[in-house]
């Protein structure tokens, strides 16, 4: 991995707005963005013990609010792309930098800014052991990648082996090894994961995310949901 051109970037963003952040503060990102990479978020939890690097953080949460907002923005876009190029799909990384961003904008204090940061770090973390495709032969790669580019159709098992040119008996046999789930489960969860976050955002009737999503109905889309969550979609998001 080379790190060169994120630190460039960071440097740019510091020299413009005279943003005094430490050698240490420098190195603590390096750790976020290398045990991204890694997987492994021990060496991350380590340096975050040190005394002395966390004396550091607290410098950089001194700055003003609305550079610290930039700061963070561009943090969890210099994460999010770490992300993706380890095999995140890049509709999953992309739609968390997006509610990064929403909080961000929306954040009123430094405390706020700071969790949002380590937030970021652990959730993208969590979605490249969930999803990653490099683990996946090269035929699962390409439905995968099918299935998250066409969220918002309705999506059948042959639509997916048609549009990569497999036997659907093959491919749905295949993604069933692989992935540890039938393909039609996989095409619903992927919908229903984005419902949700659609749902939480609260700009969508419920109605709407169903049409969104390729549902015939507010009814159908309800049954699916229940079926996976054992709750309504209005039952869930009240929970």
């Amino acid at each position: 991995m080379n790190f060169d051109h994120s630190i460039s970037q960071d440097l740019s963003i510091r020299s413009e707005y005279d943003t005094d952040f430490s050698e240490k503060s420098t190195k603590l990102m390096l750790a976020f963005q290398d045990s991204l990479s890694s997987g492994d978020p021990a060496q991350v939890y380590k340096i975050a013990e040190i005394a002395e690097q966390i004396k550091d953080l607290q410098l950089v949460i001194s700055e003003d609010l609305e550079v610290l907002k930039l700061y963070c923005a561009h943090s969890v876009s210099t994460l999010t792309e770490i992300s993706i190029k380890n095999g995140l799909p890049k509709d999953i990384g992309e739609s968390i930098k997006k509610n990064c961003f929403y909080k961000i904008a929306r954040s009123h204090n430094k405390g706020e800014l700071a969790d949002i940061n380590i937030n970021a770090f652990e959730e993208l973390l969590a979605s490249i052991k969930k999803y990653s495709m490099k683990q996946y032969s090269l035929v699962i790669k390409m439905a995968l990648e099918f299935i998250h580019n066409n969220k918002f159709k309705f999506l059948y098992a042959k639509d997916v082996a048609e549009a990569i040119s497999v036997n659907r008996s093959y491919l749905s046999k295949r993604f069933r090894e692989e992935v540890g789930e039938t393909l039609t489960d996989y095409i619903h969860k992927t919908k229903l994961e984005f419902a949700i976050q659609l749902m939480r955002s609260n700009v969508y009737h419920f109605n709407e995310i169903a049409e969104l999503l390729g549902y015939q109905n507010y009814s159908y889309f309800s049954r699916v949901f229940k079926k996976y969550y054992a709750l309504s979609p209005v039952e869930y998001i009240k929970k």
